[in-house]
């Protein structure tokens, strides 16, 4: 459906506002879904989730909390308080920095490993989906386009700490 006729917009928009418009309204149809159906039956997140899968993919002794914002893909989320949530549920480990006494590294737990690796097969099957929808070829061109929409907006951050 058009996204002037979803959100019911009956004048003419410029280019870069319909382009917006689709952009926001189609990530909030993947974001809703993704919540309801994979990170809230596990009473998490999906920036706790993202956090999640960054330790688990990252070294033994984790990462330090500051480190941790540029690897995430909510950018302005609260880090400190993130992990507090999931040192909360015993999911990660905190630790002094021995290089930064400053600082904190956080490290996944077993319990947090496992809850990942859950979450992750529901993901990667809904995830799924979205290969369904287009074709191979139109999958690669949209991802290309993607990129250079976030490199645009990137360069306008510059310096901004995003």
């Amino acid at each position: 459906m058009d996204v002037r006729e979803e959100l019911k917009i009956s004048k003419d928009v410029a280019p870069g506002q319909e382009l917006a418009l689709a952009i926001l309204l189609t990530r909030e149809y993947v974001a809703h879904i993704q919540e309801k159906e994979v990170f809230e039956p596990e009473g998490l997140s999906s920036q706790q989730y993202n956090l999640l899968r960054i330790l688990r993919g990252g070294p033994s002794q984790g990462y330090m909390i500051k480190d941790l914002r540029s690897r995430v893909i909510y950018r302005f989320a609260d880090m400190p308080r993130l992990v507090d949530r999931l040192e909360g549920r015993d999911l990660v480990e905190r630790h002094t920095c021995h290089h930064d006494k400053r600082g904190s590294m956080v490290r996944i737990t077993e319990a947090g490993i496992e809850l990942e690796a859950r979450v992750r097969v529901r993901l990667d099957a809904l995830v799924g989906h979205l290969d369904r929808a287009l074709a191979p070829e139109e999958t690669a061109q949209l991802v290309r386009y993607l990129d250079r929409l976030r490199d645009d907006y990137r360069s306008r951050l510059d310096g901004s700490g995003f």
